[in-house]
């Protein structure tokens, strides 16, 4: 908090041996949230597959909490986050790249560009918020 540093936070679960699913619901993230209100929170992965609700939640409840979509097929983003447009304002594009399911990163970003949102939206999520959360040094 007193660097300025944002926290990365992998949420949801993973396929991975030996990693424990219970520790990735974002409602952990409550407590920390309010106990470091300067701290800049980022939530990898969104909860997906099985936190996309609690996910939501702690990201409409603190201000200082982002949303991170690496790892969300792009085609299959709104069916996680329906109500993706509510939250533009603090979700932060990621393709997770070079990893399981991500074959192509162009195809990746042109299936993001064909999603029902507005410009303002595709811009904040693409670029204006990142620049918020990680600014050039």
């Amino acid at each position: 908090e007193e660097r300025g540093l944002p926290v990365m936070v992998h949420t949801g679960t993973s396929v991975f041996p030996g990693a424990r699913a219970k520790y990735g619901n974002p409602l952990e993230l409550d407590d920390v949230a309010v106990d470091f209100p300067d701290l800049t929170l980022l939530m990898a992965y969104g909860g997906r597959p099985l936190y996309m609700e609690e996910a939501f939640f702690v990201l409409r409840r603190h201000k200082n909490v982002w949303l991170d979509v690496s790892g969300i097929p792009p085609a299959k983003l709104l069916q996680y986050f329906p109500r993706l447009s509510e939250l533009a304002d603090r979700a932060l594009w990621g393709t997770d790249w070079p990893g399981p399911g991500v074959r192509d990163m162009k195809q990746n970003i042109e299936q993001f560009a064909t999603l029902p949102l507005s410009d303002a939206h595709r811009k904040a999520i693409l670029e204006t918020n990142a620049l918020a959360v990680l600014p050039p040094r």
